[in-house]
């Protein structure tokens, strides 16, 4: 007796598969069938009758056998369909995508508890609707055209509750591996053994110095690290088609639940990101298209979704060609939800007012529904990008109308390249992806605007952000001791010059005024302890080759504060 339990994994990532089919090609064959598009059709029944057959042998040689029989009468509809036995129609069509979902439930509680739900009533009712006649996985029901002898061919099925096709293990078996799957759990323990490797070979790097014989081995163990880290870093990544695939079913049912007509476009799913953003990226994605469907789209349209790589950030873009944000009617939601007072709506900044949107408590919407009312959405959206260190744009309107939310993600949230940046005695990583470069500032180029100061780099104003009052620091006694009667260089508005290090997200720019650049590093990200999470200005620590903690600085969320820019005394 061969022991099935041990491919329950293998076939519930191939079943997952092909139920994402079945709902893709689903979704493509009802927008043909009023196109009338007849060749297209034929081979979008072809490969839903492939998909239906392949789930069906293999819940089959698992012992599914309720899930077998339900993917049987699927694949007799398409046979049928393909064959110009059966007209699909709309009805059809809804009754087929909420037997996916019924399939979908059922391979949860197979995942979660190894027992597939009774799903006989749905195999009933479909049969009812469309008029197939099957009687069992691996027994055919014969059509119309069928003549006896065809029929006496076949041999029956006498257990239709035991029966498995005669290719039930092809779903099973390859002539050839390229890929293999493996379990999330193993990667994330290479991650962190990849971490502790990379630390030691930092302590290795400045240990070098001080033994010259240890000088060559180190440099080849730099490089075979660096390499393991690159590969480690590549099994990591996964394509957001793998949550972007779920979007197109959902749009449509809440377009038909609307009443609404949208078309809905993806581009980019092919690029790759972390795993760990790619897990919590399905969430606010969620909500930025029922946004899109509820308060965008009147009663038909377009909506667009978009996944593009710009420099070491990757662009998620949701956008729609419906209604601009009506901010004057988010003016009145904010006033009489108390989020803001009547006398002071009036006098905030453009930032302060797109800031609203991600209140957790505002709505536009007069009656809470299903889909929105509630305040929360744009909240999520928010609190995922400001968690993962990236950032969310708003556009409305845009070229023609509509309105673009852009999350702006990093590519990887364990480890990246970063400046070490030396403020008053205290250490600081600032990463690469948001330095612009580092300048010095002649005295005389630095001019007072208002409350700030702001520096004149290549004709260009830049607000100055003094690292030292942000954060109230000072050099200690020791370092004022031993510098007493040195020439020491320290910040302050009788400096000829200072060192500033040019940050920039987007349209925003500002110069961080340091005392010193230590060196370029590639660090490893630790998350903050959850006391200090959400504490602006960091995005996390990091640990040097010499032990020593350093925080990691986070320039969004810093610069949301606008006090910061405010000159020092």
């Amino acid at each position: 007796m061969v022991d099935l339990s041990k491919f329950k994994d293998l076939f519930i990532s191939e079943a997952e598969d092909n139920l994402q089919k079945l709902n893709g090609n689903l979704l493509a064959l009802e927008k043909n069938l009023p196109a009338g598009r007849q060749g297209q059709s034929k081979k979008l029944l072809d490969e839903l009758m492939r998909s239906a057959h392949t789930m069906k042998s293999s819940s089959a040689t698992m012992g599914y056998k309720k899930m077998a029989f339900l993917t049987h009468v699927l694949e007799d509809i398409f046979d049928h369909a393909r064959n110009d036995e059966l007209k699909i129609t709309p009805k059809i069509i809804n009754e087929l995508f909420k037997t996916v979902d019924i399939l979908e439930k059922s391979l949860a509680s197979v995942k979660k508890s190894g027992e597939e739900l009774n799903v006989d009533t749905q195999a009933r009712k479909l049969k009812k609707l469309t008029g197939v006649t099957t009687e069992g996985v691996g027994k055919s029901p014969r059509t119309p055209e069928e003549k006896p002898a065809t029929q006496r061919a076949q041999k029956p099925v006498e257990d239709t509750e035991t029966s498995v096709p005669s290719d039930d293990l092809s779903a099973l078996s390859v002539a050839k591996i390229d890929h293999i799957k493996v379990p999330v759990e193993r990667l994330d323990n290479l991650m962190d053994l990849m971490e502790e490797l990379l630390i030691d070979k930092m302590r290795l790097e400045q240990l070098k110095n001080k033994t010259p014989e240890l000088e060559g081995v180190v440099e080849h163990l730099s490089r075979l690290v660096s390499d393991i880290q690159y590969q480690v870093m590549q099994a990591r990544l996964v394509p957001v088609e793998q949550i972007f695939a779920r979007f197109p079913r959902m749009v449509r049912d809440l377009a038909q639940e609307q009443k609404k007509k949208i078309g809905f476009g993806m581009t980019g799913g092919e690029m790759e990101l972390d795993r760990t953003i790619v897990d919590k990226l399905g969430e606010p994605l969620v909500h930025l298209l029922r946004n899109a469907v509820d308060h965008g789209i009147e009663k038909s349209g377009t909506i667009n979704l978009q996944a593009k790589r710009e420099k070491d950030f990757a662009l998620i873009m949701v956008e729609n060609d419906g209604k601009n944000i009506d901010f004057e009617k988010v003016k009145r939601a904010a006033v009489k939800r108390n989020i803001v007072d009547a006398k002071e709506i009036e006098s905030l900044s453009e930032n302060q007012l797109i800031n609203l949107l991600y209140h957790p408590r505002l709505s536009t919407k007069d009656k809470v529904t299903e889909t929105s009312g509630r305040g929360v959405g744009l909240s999520v959206v928010k609190s995922f990008v400001d968690q993962i260190g990236g950032r969310v744009t708003v556009e409305s309107p845009i070229t023609d109308g509509g309105t673009r939310f852009t999350l702006e993600l990093p590519l990887t949230l364990a480890i990246i390249n970063s400046l070490l940046v030396e403020v008053r005695d205290t250490l600081f990583a600032i990463p690469f992806s948001s330095i612009e470069r580092s300048v010095d500032i002649p005295q005389g180029d630095i001019k007072s605007m208002a409350d700030q100061d702001v520096a004149v780099v290549d004709g260009v104003d830049v607000p100055l952000v003094y690292l030292h009052k942000v954060f109230n620091l000072a050099f200690s006694a020791e370092h004022l001791a031993d510098n007493k009667n040195k020439t020491k260089k320290i910040i302050n508005p009788k400096s000829s010059t200072l060192t500033a290090v040019l940050v920039k997200r987007g349209k925003d720019i500002a110069g961080i005024v340091i005392d010193k650049l230590i060196n370029e590093q590639e660090i490893i990200v630790k998350p903050l302890p959850s006391v200090l999470k959400g504490t602006k200005g960091f995005s996390g620590s990091t640990i040097l080759g010499d032990g020593r903690t350093i925080l990691i600085l986070d320039f969004v969320s810093l610069l949301e504060d606008r006090s910061k820019l405010i000159r020092t005394s």
